[in-house]
């Protein structure tokens, strides 16, 4: 069984709904779940019930408040500083393999395994991908369809200069 963390909720009830107003979509069950240990109920199921979140969720917020207080409960840990990690030289020069009209990739995976070979930059597919769809607008070119049933040597003499020299 899980040890009972006990709570003693420092804000006053019009400082919580004041919260309450100002807090994020995600941060409003954690001040509903202070507003309910205000009111008396202490149980982490009964606080999970009411404010429609898990108990392990309860116990998690119990732990942040008590060390960081309302600050710590409503502090916001997600996403971060995610750098690509790719230096200014080895985008340049992604940037200059992309403008060139003959060696041309013809796949992300192809890009990915010619950074990794010329530039030592080992990123997962989907990261590099993203990395250059983001960064150059790159995409893939794909041709026409063509009919299965079309005539070689009709379309051979539609390709042919309509003026004869």
């Amino acid at each position: 069984m899980a040890a009972i963390i006990p709570i003693e909720v420092k804000e006053t009830e019009s400082e919580l709904r004041q919260a309450l107003s100002k807090a994020k979509a995600h941060q409003r069950a954690r001040v509903k779940m202070l507003q309910l240990i205000a009111g008396g109920t202490t149980a982490v199921g009964e606080l999970a019930k009411k404010t429609k979140s898990g108990t392990a969720s309860i116990r998690i917020w119990k732990l942040a408040y008590n060390t960081g207080g309302l600050e710590g409960l409503l502090g916001d840990k997600r996403g971060g500083d995610k750098r690509s990690g790719i230096s200014v030289e080895d985008k340049q020069a992604i940037k200059e393999k992309l403008s060139e009209p003959k060696g041309a990739f013809r796949s992300y995976n192809e890009a990915r395994t010619w950074a990794k070979e010329q530039l030592g930059i080992d990123k997962e597919y989907h990261a590099f991908n993203k990395y250059l769809k983001r960064n150059f607008g790159t995409s893939l070119k794909v041709g026409r369809k063509s009919h299965t049933k079309k005539d070689e040597t009709a379309t051979a003499d539609y390709k042919k200069p309509s003026r004869e020299a």
